[in-house]
């Protein structure tokens, strides 16, 4: 009986494992869990445990499974090739195993779990000025050295857009820096303040930066000066000067200030010459005047006149030009000016300098000698000019490097400097022969050698004949014997 009744237990036994072997088993991954991001240098073992496998029979979720997984064996895709210290994706071999149904390997026991390890971490400024100041004129500074920054990736690039800057105007401008770690992107913003230190460019119209003013005469000083300011343009109207008065002949500094529009200050100190315009008053441009020697300097002395009065009458109609001693030729001259009246005369000189523009003609002509004979080098060189009638006597030459002993090409440096201290340079060539008389004597000593062999030849030629008429003679007289 009792074996009746294990034979029936072992059946069910059977029946239920040949069920259970029957059944379709299937792990599910959710997939929400096989992709994990980990941010770059973080602790991989906090995200081992996060993919999750489900297990069903026959369709049904089991939810009491047992499920542990397996992450090393001898597969391609292994846990330790993961490199949370580099930005990437890694992908490992999961298994899932069930230790409660032991279903085995069914389908779906294992999958690949992709890592990606990425860079979340924004670069951070260690060192960034808020605001600079640039002073136009001035080297543009290497700003970008003033920018540190640094990221956890260890890769940290720094730019710095100054697009909107302009560093020729004045004004507040602002600059973006940037420091990138290639995923991502930190961004400053600094202050630029542009100035402009510099003051007007001030230009004296006048001659030796003095100002001739007649007794109680209105003062209108800024026709004097020019003013130009790099930024600002002609800031001439913004002269300014401490107050005086004409109405008292004497003779004082003065200081004239000019400003830009940034009250940047350049300044000026002439002299101020207050005259009675009673007397006669003649003001040149210059006391001294360089012109070409060929010129009008009637005319030339004729502008150089600023101003001439005589009480508030201009006269400058009536001044006589003296240039009784000019000549057009070059050299220094005085030539005057003069006022007449009745019981006065006024005289003022100015001084010439006549000078030529041109510098001279030179010319040169290449030599050729034999050895130890010097040449007259100066026979091979002309010059001219106009302006200069003794410029032969002003010829330089360097035949320092000419060996008169040696044969060979030499050059000579030639340089003709006229009176206008204006120069003309050539080259000229020497070229040294062996001398003729040399050449002659061994060409004598050449001809000499055939016309001996010819008298030796010729010699032998008549002791041959002698020699052998002589012994003709002998054998006849031998045979009349």
């Amino acid at each position: 009986m009792m074996k009746k009744w294990y034979s029936i237990l072992l059946f069910i036994f059977c029946m239920i494992g040949i069920r259970v072997n029957a059944s379709s088993w299937m792990f599910l991954w959710d997939e929400a869990t096989t992709t994990i991001e980990i941010p770059l240098g973080g602790n991989l073992q906090n995200y081992i445990s996060i993919p999750k496998a489900t297990l069903y029979q026959d369709g049904n979720l089991l939810s009491d499974a047992e499920i542990s997984y397996i992450t090393t064996g001898d597969w391609l895709y292994l846990l330790t090739d993961v490199d949370t210290h580099k930005v990437g994706e890694y992908q490992v071999w999961y298994k899932a195993v069930e230790n409660k149904y032991k279903p085995g390997q069914c389908q779906g026991y294992k999958t690949l779990v992709t890592f990606k390890v990425v860079d979340l971490e924004k670069p951070k400024f260690i060192e960034c000025p808020k605001e600079l100041t640039y002073l136009i004129g001035s080297p543009k500074p290497n700003y970008l050295s003033q920018i540190i920054a640094k990221d956890n990736s260890g890769n940290c690039s720094i730019t710095l857009d100054d697009s909107l800057v302009d560093y020729e105007t004045p004004g507040v401008y602002h600059m973006v820096a940037r420091a990138s770690d290639d995923m991502n992107i930190t961004e400053q913003e600094i202050t630029l303040i542009v100035e402009d230190p510099i003051g007007p460019v001030i230009t004296f119209l006048g001659e030796n930066n003095h100002i001739l003013i007649a007794k109680g005469e209105d003062i209108q000083l800024q026709k004097y000066f020019k003013a130009i300011d790099k930024i600002d343009g002609d800031v001439t109207d913004s002269i300014s000067y401490s107050p005086f008065s004409t109405e008292q002949e004497g003779c004082f500094d003065l200081e004239v200030n000019f400003t830009d529009k940034n009250n940047n200050a350049s300044s000026i100190t002439i002299q101020i010459e207050i005259v009675n315009r009673d007397q006669v008053s003649i003001e040149l441009f210059k006391e001294s005047l360089i012109l070409e020697y060929t010129e009008d300097f009637v005319e030339a002395l004729k502008k150089n006149i600023k101003s001439a009065y005589y009480g508030k009458t201009n006269i400058v109609n009536q001044i006589e030009i003296h240039t009784e001693d000019v000549k057009n030729e070059v050299g220094s001259y005085v030539a005057y000016y003069t006022f007449r009246t009745k019981d006065k005369e006024e005289r003022i000189d100015c001084s010439l300098k006549l000078l030529s523009n041109s510098a001279p003609t030179l010319m040169v002509e290449n030599i050729n000698t034999n050895k130890n004979e010097k040449p007259k080098i100066l026979d091979f060189i002309k010059v001219q000019d106009p302006s200069d009638p003794n410029i032969i006597s002003k010829v330089e030459y360097d035949d320092s490097l000419v060996d008169y002993s040696k044969a060979g090409t030499y050059p000579v440096r030639v340089i003709v400097t006229n009176s206008s201290n204006l120069s003309s340079i050539e080259t000229l060539y020497v070229t040294i022969y062996e001398s003729s008389s040399q050449s002659i004597e061994n060409a004598g000593n050449i001809f000499m050698v055939p016309v001996l062999i010819g008298i030796v030849l010729f010699g032998g030629g008549i002791f041959l004949f002698v020699h052998f008429k002589k012994k003709k003679n002998c054998n006849k007289t031998e045979n009349q014997l």
